[in-house]
């Protein structure tokens, strides 16, 4: 980012921002693979001090790197195991004994076993108790649980330190604790009083489009088409998706939500056909009953 005037590094063809890679020098896009070179100057006011924002697997090893120099640190993620073999090659070494330090991406807490490693540390996982998924903290509890799964195998025992600015937040306790039955009753009553699933039946239409108007004016109709049914299901506005542009579509949709299952069904069964109607020249259309993101 440019510290002068803000500037930041977005993606042409997305509205996500461009990752930045160290090693090559480049700008990245996770969602839709364009890159481009680390610009010399600002390109919007010329400020040649432009600064990295966030903490990266990248910056994470490098402050490693200085802070234990004589450390063998293996890097974990879509860069360092982007060409064939190279991960099972990573994970001999692993099992050889002949890394100090790990530093990877949650691809590391899955399944792996790691019968040397005993201390893990998770950086920043606060990010997910603010975003707008309501079962964020829930899988915000199962991974930091998965992980902390990695640290302790056999006889050796454990240990796991997790960056937090709230460490007095029910879900940190909870983990402390492992009580997940007193984190899944919180979870429950908080989603009971808000209308969430598993109190509430969902289903998501979900349309792309390179056009943008073409994308709502179908949603739009669906919309229309659904609420002429008059049936007992709540019907909410049309929406951009969380990531609104993605690869040069734009992306929307409609949630229509019922506190049963039945009435749901039954609606379905007369909206499907007049979907199936309406015009929806050069874009993509989907239902997704029981949504999991958002």
């Amino acid at each position: 980012m440019c510290g002068a005037c803000g500037w930041l590094s977005g993606c042409s063809n997305c509205a996500g921002k461009l990752v930045l890679h160290l090693k090559d020098r480049r700008l990245r896009c996770h969602h839709c693979g364009h890159q481009e070179r680390v610009p010399h100057a600002c390109p919007s006011c010329g400020n040649a001090d432009l600064q990295p924002v966030g903490i990266g697997t990248q910056r994470v090893e490098g402050a490693l790197q200085e802070h234990f120099p004589k450390a063998r640190i293996l890097r974990v993620d879509r860069d360092s195991t982007r060409n064939k073999g190279t991960w099972q090659a990573m994970r001999q070494q692993i099992q050889d004994d002949a890394v100090d330090i790990l530093v990877g991406t949650q691809m590391l807490a899955k399944g792996h076993d790691f019968p040397n490693l005993t201390l893990v540390g998770v950086l920043n996982p606060d990010g997910a108790l603010y975003s707008s998924d309501f079962r964020a903290s829930e899988k915000l509890f199962a991974q930091l649980v998965q992980v902390a799964g990695r640290a302790g195998r056999a006889d050796k025992p454990g240990e796991v330190l997790i960056q937090t600015a709230f460490p007095d937040h029910p879900l940190f306790r909870a983990l402390r604790e492992h009580d997940y039955d007193t984190w899944a009753k919180t979870l429950l009553a908080e989603r009971q009083s808000a209308g969430f699933p598993p109190f509430m039946y969902q289903v998501m239409l979900r349309a792309e489009a390179k056009n943008e108007t073409h994308m709502y004016t179908f949603l739009q109709q669906a919309r229309d088409a659904a609420i002429e049914l008059a049936m007992p299901v709540d019907i909410y506005g049309v929406v951009p998706a969380a990531m609104p542009r993605r690869a040069n579509h734009f992306l929307a949709q409609l949630l229509v939500q019922s506190e049963a299952r039945k009435p749901l069904q039954q609606f379905l069964r007369e909206w499907r056909p007049l979907l199936d109607v309406l015009p929806a020249q050069k874009l993509r259309w989907s239902l997704d009953v029981d949504p999991m993101d958002f």
